[in-house]
């Protein structure tokens, strides 16, 4: 895998994941097949929340999961291993699906007009014109007037991922 795709991968990894999934790939890369157990020895994670990111791994289409049962006791050992050659495309359907997040929220901020008080405050909201209506023009927060917020460094930010995305996707 190039540097480029691990770093992507990771990035991805991360997100879904946090800190607990990288730890996790990483072992899985350091192993190849392993069981949950081993893992959550290896890293230093409950079984159980190793388990729930395997999951969400597996639902992605990330790993590959290969069950046996003990003939002894009749429990299953479930050995995990990442599929590699399914990275690229995986990376590929998360970037279409940002990119779509992207192009709907796009929209939004070119079909709307804002309203803030410019408060600092992280509770102060931004309104639409419509909500600012509502509200008379009065933060629902701080009670301060409300004034036209121009979002075209916003509509900027938003055209300029996109069309980075579209280029990375071809």
């Amino acid at each position: 895998m190039a540097s480029m795709m691990d770093e992507a991968f990771m990035k991805l990894v991360q997100a879904m994941a946090g800190e607990d999934g990288i730890k996790i790939v990483k072992c899985l890369l350091n192993h190849g097949e392993i069981t949950d157990d081993e893992i959550a020895l290896e890293v230093g994670i409950r079984p159980n929340d190793v388990r729930k990111i395997l999951y969400r791994f597996v639902n992605s289409g990330l790993l590959a999961v290969n069950r046996f049962r003990d003939e002894k006791t009749g429990w299953y050992t479930f050995k995990w291993r990442l599929q590699l050659d399914q990275m690229e495309g995986f990376i590929a359907s998360q970037k279409r699906r940002i990119l779509h997040r992207l192009q709907e929220r796009l929209k939004y901020e070119e079909g709307h007009k804002f309203y803030s008080c410019g408060s600092q405050s992280s509770d102060c909201p931004r309104l639409t014109f419509e909500e600012a209506m509502e509200s008379n023009f009065l933060c629902p927060k701080c009670g301060s007037p409300l004034q036209f917020t121009d979002n075209q460094n916003i509509i900027n930010a938003l055209r300029e991922r996109i069309e980075a995305l579209k280029a990375e996707l071809g």
